[in-house]
């Protein structure tokens, strides 16, 4: 039954769709691969789907809900395996994002890893193979 199933996005719903779209191109490297406007009323929205170059990548949705406030940050936490955490974690602080837990290493799992926030409060883990 799970033949040809994959993981295909993570999506949020965010107040300014430029900024946190920059966000992550500044951050993580995604590129906004399409933006789309649709809905009508309470169901009108924009949303823009972001990815890494590779077309195999699972995507982030970024969704604006038109004429509604987005619901409170945190509603999900948005993983992300990197290659330099500490690198990810100086351009977050430069593309407007926060540290929430610091970067630290995990010997026993082979790990490096911090949490972040965006600049709207949305968590991110970012995660090092040692």
């Amino acid at each position: 039954m799970t033949d040809g199933q994959r993981f295909a996005f993570t999506k949020i719903a965010v107040d300014d769709l430029d900024a946190e779209s920059a966000f992550y191109a500044a951050v993580l490297g995604l590129v906004e691969k399409q933006r789309t406007t649709a809905g009508k009323g309470d169901a009108a929205y924009t949303e823009a789907v972001l990815s890494f170059t590779h077309s195999d990548e699972p995507s982030l949705l970024l969704l604006k809900r038109l004429g509604r406030e987005a619901p409170a940050p945190g509603e999900a936490v948005l993983g992300f395996g990197v290659a330099d955490v500490d690198l990810v974690v100086e351009a977050a602080k430069t593309a407007g994002g926060t540290v929430r837990v610091e970067p630290r290493s995990i010997p026993q799992h082979g790990l490096r890893v911090a949490q972040l926030a965006d600049p709207e409060g949305h968590l991110l883990e970012v995660v090092q193979q040692l």
